[in-house]
């Protein structure tokens, strides 16, 4: 009789195939995949992160902005623009650098008052217009800046306008005029009302008839009326 072959005992442990005793280990190729996938995850969390902070503070500021808007929309009115300084004509006035000549004295200076139209309906523009004369016997230095110009409106006894009130920077410019010629200066006035500091007024003159009267340092004009319409 041929002899048995040996069996393995009952319950004996069967050794792993020889692929599963080492363990396979993932490619470079993934491992790259799955660190951009991390950083990818990382940057979006990040981003909601800042999106959410912005718009809780967009929340928090949205209200305090509006009331600042308000509060400035409610700021004193800008300056007037500058009366125009009187340009010197030919053969009528020049610069002050001429030297020997004497400044005018008050009697050697008279100022008139006009406007460019005795009524304005209320699509026109009143434009107050100052001439200053020299009615002395010899040139003389003035000084007609924008520093010694007035150009005031009122109504009976209501101050309604003056271009002091809200005048930036104001300038000085001095000219020599020639006995008996004259140079003036004009002033588009945009119908508004105006007080002394340039202080906010809401009321707007209507229409009726008023008064200008133009001043030049210490000279002033008579009064002149017009109509606005």
């Amino acid at each position: 009789m041929a002899p048995e072959q040996s069996r393995p005992a009952p319950n004996a442990p069967v050794p792993p195939p020889a692929s599963a005793s080492r363990p396979t280990r993932p490619s470079p190729a993934v491992y790259r995949r799955r660190r951009l996938v991390a950083l990818a995850l990382l940057l979006a969390v990040a981003a909601l992160l800042v999106w959410a902070v912005a718009a809780l503070v967009g929340l928090f500021r949205a209200e305090p902005a509006a009331s600042g808007q308000a509060a400035s929309s409610a700021a004193a009115p800008q300056p007037a623009p500058a009366p125009a300084v009187p340009s010197a004509a030919a053969g009528e006035a020049t610069t002050a650098s001429s030297g020997g000549i004497a400044a005018c004295t008050e009697a050697d200076i008279a100022v008139a008052a006009s406007t460019s139209r005795k009524s304005y309906s209320s699509s026109q523009t009143p434009v107050l217009v100052m001439t200053i004369t020299n009615v002395g016997s010899s040139a003389c230095r003035v000084n007609v800046g924008t520093s010694q110009q007035d150009f005031s409106v009122s109504s009976g006894s209501d101050r309604i306008f003056s271009t002091t009130d809200c005048l930036a920077d104001p300038t000085d410019a001095e000219i020599t005029i020639r006995a008996g010629k004259s140079e003036t200066a004009r002033f588009a006035w945009e119908r508004k009302r105006s007080a002394p500091g340039c202080k906010s007024v809401s009321a707007k003159p209507r229409p009726g008839t008023y008064v200008l009267t133009a001043k030049l340092g210490e000279t002033t004009s008579g009064k002149v009326p017009f109509v606005l319409k």
